[in-house]
Order: structure tokens, then C-alpha cells, then sequence
């Protein structure tokens, strides 16, 4: 066996013994006898039944860890990590072992529904597949009528195995309008990185013996493999600085920890960028062979010394210096880890940026602990050819982002658009697994947009915020009662994950291809043609040139080629950039009027009397989609809003007791948790509470928003969302 997957095997620290506690929490009391709800509606009991056991994988976040389900009598019984999943290291968080919940909730939607009332009435009648089909595929020929076909948006999440079949209905359909998850997350990340190695590479966190992570709260905002092997590198050398305005579960976990002021994270990264280059620690013969730029950097660095960066990040000017020092003498095998989330403020691309020449200069590009590019398993993709209308004008917020992705776009920007109805009308609405209310910054804007909507259709698996606003609602199967297209999991060791039914799709749910191969039929037989293949013809073709893969998934519910990683593919080849190399200086930025190297802007200083809102994930949620599971509400029954114990004193406020939270463009009710883990400037929210929705019973009336308060500042390089540029002021309820 080799020796990644003995050390997978063998060594279970971390998320071992919590995910086995809380299968014993949450399932393990269902061993015995798992009620279940039945398609009648009935309940049913498991007795001492042969167990079936399926390869599937998970579909509580974007992860997709390799799960075996165990089934009998056609219920599944409970869910356990595959042994042969890599990514995942043969364990599964809570939200894992809480996916059976998914299945068998009552809050679950079970048949198409047609709105009666007035939106957000929550007045519904039960309707047929066919009048609800019927309905979306007239409303959405009607809008192309009246407004071109670019009038109908279409938003959703990213990460999901059929969503390519919703953007397929999008492009078929003949609209530039897509809006997706990314622009919410990670499209920061995605261009700093890809500007300047050519790629968004793979920090080697399991290899590193030096780890520097800002907010990146990988203990709780879990990402397989990286959440696992934080914890797992050999070596009595790792180290990891973690920077963080709060005291996360990874800040425990951490040698040391900074409570930096929020926004000043490039100040820290270039400061360290400043003693590495003066000092002459950074590696010469790397730069000089696979860079471009740095002696543009050399001058460009020059006042980002340590001493100017305390007074910005407060963290001591001698523990930058001596973190510089540590991390360029650990290089190769040092790592500023990037994260995935970015969108915290306006100039996140440049810190990405930063993050990424400070990794350069010091010559960990593809090699082991550094940053890795990432191997990708082809598949033989799916074409199709879309009919082209000539009067669809371009996407609606056009050129006002300098790197926008035609297919993120930018939900601020956007929805701007929409409310001034210009360039043009956008009247109709496609949502797919996105909870637009809950997930955009600036609720009570978003709800303005929904209003001049003249239909909305949101397609999901519970009654989100979004669907609750909206005028048909179409029930898909959850991930544990449908087949989906395979897909190719990129990254240090890449690979295929399977995704297959392991019971039938209960009460009339369906899944997303036939509902977009429905939809397509109702709207022309040009576009029906497109979708003319069942899921079986879709797999089989993607595998076409590798037949072995799907021998693979059928047996181990996975398919990998390698169960160690290679370094050094890239090393001395041509990047995926304009000059062929890593670009410390950017070109591209510099014709766009760009900073071509990153130039630190300070944040807006927090108002007297008022506190930065910061927002973020717990390991037990996936954004706002799994607060309503019943066993994942009983670990966390509401959020709150943590102030410092300084701060509560000086105001008089009490733990424990309600406050308002109010900024500038709403305001909310919460729990008071006073706490000595967040800066006096600071308060801090999770996500996924404060729902609208009365369809989600467990959470409906339960802690605040963060949509309803945060305002919408985006960065104007990638049309990523800000989230952490919201102050708010807070009094007793």
C-alpha cells in the first residue's frame, strides 16, 4: 500500500474522532430502527433486513466526498466514508453523516407547487409536473417575446453535478445571463492566482512544513483534503501562523495566532514580501529562470517595510520579520495558503495577488509542501450546439467589471442593472439550487429585483427564501435518489467521483436533466434536440475514451491514476500566462490601467460607536443550505452575534440577552455571545439564519441574516462581492 494511503488509514487525528461522534449523535441512534418517511407519507420501520451498500458521493457541499450509503428494505440505513476515496482520507464530516436527513425531512418539497398569493405569502396549490412545465416554458417564451431572450437570467450555485445541464437550458435558451455561486466565493481567488501563475494552484498542505493561512478557517470551512491534512503533515518542523480578526477552532489548532485588523492582510503579506527581497532570502535561481518582474518588485517594496505594516495589521513589526525569516528558510516546503473563499474586501484580487508573489519569490511553485498546480482525469465532455438568435444583446453589466467571467458575472452589479432596467429588461427569473435572498449581499435590494420580476421559477430540494418568493417551484431529487454525470475532481491527486442513485426518488421529485430536458421540449424542438440523450448515454460517453474509469466507479466508487502526487511537471515549461512564466509584474493588468503590482490601500477606519461586520461558516452548515437539517439545528439551534467582552461592558449589554444589529441598509435580531474571541472593532455573525422562508420549520424566526445587513461593495477587478466592508451599530431588542 502506498504511503499516502497508510497515512490515511492510519492516522485518524482531526475530523476522525469528531465525525465518529457525531454519527453517534446523529444516527447513531437510528441503527436499530430508522423511521422513514415513505412516498404514501406513511412511516415505516427497519428490521433486521440484508443491508445493500451503494457508492455515492456526498452532496452536502462542493467537496464531494466518496460516502457509502447503506440500504435496506429501499431506505438507507445510514452513511459511511468510502475507504477508497483519497480526497476525503476515508472520513465524513457532520454534514456528511447528516446527509440521510436530506432524504427523509419533512420540510422536504415533494410535488411542483404554483404560487396563489401575493409573493412571500406563502399560498400554494399542489399542481401536476405538467401544468407547472407548462407554465415555466410559456413565461419563458413570453418574456423572449417582449424582451429578447437575454430577458430571462438564469442563477446557480456552482459545485453541483447537473448544473451543466442548467446552463446548457441557459445557452440553448439563448441568454448571456448567468449568474452563479463563484462571484459570491471565490472569483478573487481564482484571477489573483491565474494572473499570476497561469493557474489557481493547490497549496501542498500535507508536504509543508511552514503554513501561513489568512481566515482561510479550515477547521470549520472544511475543504477535503486540506481540512484533514492540516493537522496530518510529518515532522517536528510544521508550523502554522494563522491570521484572524476572530478565534477560530483553527487559531486553536494554530502555533500562532494574530488577531489582524480586518483588510490588512496585504499589508502583512507585503511586508514579509519586503524582508525576503531586502534581506536577499528569496530564491535567485527560481526567479531568474521561471519569473518575470521582480525587479520591478524590488523598488515597488520598498516602504511596505514591518515597522510601516504594525501600525496597519497590529501584529509586532519584529514577529513579521521573524515569520519572513521562518518562512523563507522552510521554502520549498512553505505555503501561504490562499484559501477558497475571497470575498471579504474591495481589493481582494491584489491581495491574492500578493499572496501569490510572496509564494513565488521564495521558489515553491510545483514542488513538494509548495503550491501545486493541479492535475485534472479527462472526460470526454458533452457537446452540443446551441441555436443562435440574433437580436440577444450582450450580458447586462457588459464591461463594468475589468475580468469579468461570462458565466459568474457579478450579482451586485447585475441586480443594479436590473433595478434601473438598462441597458435593458430583465423580467424573468431561473433559479437552480441558488438562494439568491439568502446568499447576496442586501436582501431587501435583491427583494426589489424579485418584484419587478414577471415570473420566477426556482428549482431545489426545500422551500429556500428564494423559492418561497417565487411562482413555481419544481421538486429535484436529492443527491442520494439520483444519478448524475460523473465528474473530474481536480487537484494534487485528482479524481473521478460517481454520484448513483441508492433509492428511488421519493414522493414526485425528479431530477435536474429531466426537468431541463422537460422545459426544452416546451420551449422549441430546436432546443429540445439538444437535450435528445438519457443520463446513461451521458455517462458512457464521457468515459468513451476510458472505459476503465467507469469499471472503477462500479467497484470502489472512485477512480484516481495516482496515490502519490508528481512535482516538478511544470518546471522549466511554458505557464498558461501571456510571458510563459509566473508574472510578479503583470502586463495584462498594466494595459487593463490596472496596478500591475499590488499597492496596499487601507481600510475605511470603523466608525466611532459602531463595529465591522464579519461573517463566516461553521464545519456543521454549507452556506445557508444545511442550517434546516434536523440534525445538524440540534448542534447549532440559531446564530449569534459574538462583541467583546470590553465592548459588551461599555455598552451595557449582557450575554445572552437580544440585540438589534443595524447597518446601513437593514437590520436584524440576534442572541448577544460575549466573548473574548473577536477584536473590540469586530462583530461576528454565522450564516444561514434569519430565514424568510416558514417552509424551513426547524430555522424560520431563528437568529439574523447577514444578507439583510451586508452592503454591496464589490472588487472591481473580478466583480467579487465584499463582504467584510459593512459596519453596523448594536442596541438591546
Amino acid at each position: 500500500m502506498s504511503r499516502l494511503l497508510e497515512k490515511k488509514l492510519s492516522r485518524r487525528r482531526f475530523m476522525g474522532i469528531s465525525s465518529c461522534a457525531l454519527a453517534t449523535v446523529a444516527v447513531g441512534s437510528q441503527v436499530k430502527v430508522l423511521k422513514a418517511l415513505a412516498k404514501d407519507g406513511h412511516v415505516g420501520e427497519l428490521n433486521n433486513l440484508p443491508t445493500q451498500d451503494v457508492y455515492t458521493s456526498c452532496g452536502m457541499c462542493v467537496n464531494k466526498c466518496g460516502v457509502i450509503a447503506r440500504v435496506r428494505d429501499g431506505v438507507i440505513h445510514k452513511l459511511d466514508p468510502n475507504p477508497n476515496f483519497i480526497k476525503s482520507r476515508d472520513m465524513l464530516c457532520a454534514r456528511g453523516n447528516a446527509g440521510v436527513k436530506v432524504v427523509y425531512d419533512p420540510d422536504r418539497l415533494k410535488y411542483p407547487l404554483i404560487r396563489v398569493g401575493k409573493r412571500g405569502e406563502g399560498k400554494w396549490r399542489r399542481a401536476s409536473w405538467e401544468e407547472a412545465l407548462d407554465m415555466v416554458a410559456k413565461n419563458m417564451n413570453e418574456i423572449a417575446e417582449k424582451h429578447t431572450r437575454a430577458g430571462v437570467m438564469f442563477a446557480s450555485t456552482e459545485g453541483t453535478f447537473q448544473e451543466h445541464f442548467f446552463l446548457q437550458l441557459a445557452e440553448c435558451f439563448g441568454s448571456p445571463n448567468t449568474l452563479r455561486h463563484a462571484t459570491l466565493c471565490l472569483s478573487s481567488n481564482i484571477q489573483g492566482l491565474s494572473a499570476t501563475f497561469g493557474t489557481n494552484p493547490t497549496p501542498d498542505v500535507l508536504n509543508a512544513d511552514y503554513i501561513i493561512m489568512s481566515g482561510a478557517n479550515r477547521s470549520e470551512a472544511l475543504i477535503t483534503p486540506d481540512s484533514i491534512d492540516m493537522l496530518k503533515g510529518d515532522g517536528g518542523r510544521r508550523k502554522l501562523v494563522y491570521l484572524d480578526p476572530r478565534f477560530t477552532k483553527t487559531s486553536a489548532k494554530a502555533d500562532e495566532w494574530y488577531p489582524i485588523r480586518p483588510g490588512t492582510d496585504m499589508a502583512f503579506i507585503l511586508a514579509m514580501v519586503h524582508v525576503i527581497v531586502t534581506e536577499g532570502l528569496y530564491n535567485s535561481a527560481f526567479i531568474e529562470e521561471m519569473t518575470v518582474g521582480f525587479d520591478q518588485l524590488v523598488p515597488h517594496i520598498e516602504p511596505y517595510t514591518p515597522e510601516w505594516a504594525e501600525a496597519e495589521c497590529d501584529i509586532a513589526a519584529a514577529d513579521i520579520r521573524r515569520i519572513a525569516r521562518e518562512f523563507a528558510s522552510a521554502a520549498p516546503k512553505a505555503v501561504y495558503y490562499q484559501g477558497r473563499r475571497s470575498s471579504f474586501f474591495a481589493n481582494d484580487t491584489q491581495m491574492r495577488r500578493a499572496m501569490a508573489i510572496l509564494n513565488a519569490i521564495v521558489g515553491n511553485w510545483d514542488t513538494e509542501g509548495g503550491m501545486v498546480p493541479n492535475g485534472k482525469i479527462a472526460l470526454s465532455k458533452h457537446d452540443y450546439l446551441a441555436p443562435w438568435y440574433d437580436d440577444v444583446p450582450d450580458r447586462l453589466e457588459g464591461k463594468s467589471i475589468a475580468y469579468l467571467s461570462e458565466k459568474d458575472g457579478s450579482w451586485p452589479v447585475f441586480r443594479d442593472r436590473v433595478l434601473e432596467g438598462k441597458p435593458y429588461p430583465v423580467k424573468g427569473m431561473m433559479v437552480y439550487k441558488q438562494n439568491v435572498l439568502a446568499s447576496v449581499p442586501n436582501r431587501a435590494k435583491s427583494l426589489k429585483m424579485m418584484e419587478q420580476m414577471d415570473f420566477i421559477c426556482t428549482i431545489d430540494i426545500t422551500m429556500s427564501d428564494t423559492a418561497w418568493y417565487s411562482d413555481v417551484v419544481l421538486p429535484e431529487a436529492t443527491y442520494l435518489e439520483r444519478q448524475d454525470p460523473l465528474e473530474s475532481l481536480s487537484g494534487i491527486l485528482p479524481v473521478v467521483a460517481f454520484r448513483q442513485p441508492c433509492i428511488e426518488a421519493m414522493f414526485e421529485s425528479k431530477p435536474n436533466l429531466w426537468i431541463m430536458q422537460q422545459i426544452a421540449k416546451r420551449l422549441s424542438e430546436e432546443i429540445a434536440a439538444e437535450f435528445d440523450f438519457t443520463m446513461e448515454e451521458h455517462i458512457h460517453h464521457q468515459v468513451k475514451k476510458n472505459p476503465q474509469i467507469l469499471k472503477d466507479l462500479k467497484t470502489k466508487g472512485v477512480y484516481y491514476e495516482k496515490t502519490e502526487p508528481t512535482y516538478g511537471a511544470t518546471r522549466g515549461k511554458r505557464l498558461r500566462t501571456k510571458s510563459g512564466k509566473i508574472e510578479i509584474y503583470s502586463e495584462k493588468y498594466a494595459k487593463k490601467g490596472l496596478d500591475p503590482l499590488p499597492v496596499y490601500q487601507s481600510p475605511e477606519k470603523v466608525p466611532g460607536s459602531r463595529y465591522r461586520l464579519l461573517v463566516g461558516r461553521h464545519a456543521y452548515f454549507t452556506h445557508g443550505t444545511t442550517a434546516n437539517n434536523a440534525y445538524l439545528h440540534d448542534i447549532m439551534p440559531e446564530n449569534t452575534l459574538w462583541l467583546n467582552t470590553a465592548e459588551a461592558k461599555r455598552l451595557g449589554l449582557k450575554n445572552g440577552q437580544r440585540v438589534k444589529v443595524k447597518s446601513s441598509v437593514g437590520e436584524e435580531t440576534l442572541m448577544l455571545e460575549v466573548t473574548q474571541k473577536i477584536r473590540p472593532d469586530s462583530v461576528y455573525m454565522a450564516h444561514g439564519f434569519g430565514v424568510l422562508s416558514k417552509g424551513l420549520t426547524n430555522i424560520h424566526g431563528k437568529g439574523g441574516s447577514d444578507a439583510a445587513l451586508i452592503e454591496e461593495k464589490v472588487c472591481p477587478i473580478s466583480g467579487n462581492v465584499a463582504m467584510h466592508e459593512t459596519f453596523v451599530e448594536i442596541l438591546p431588542a
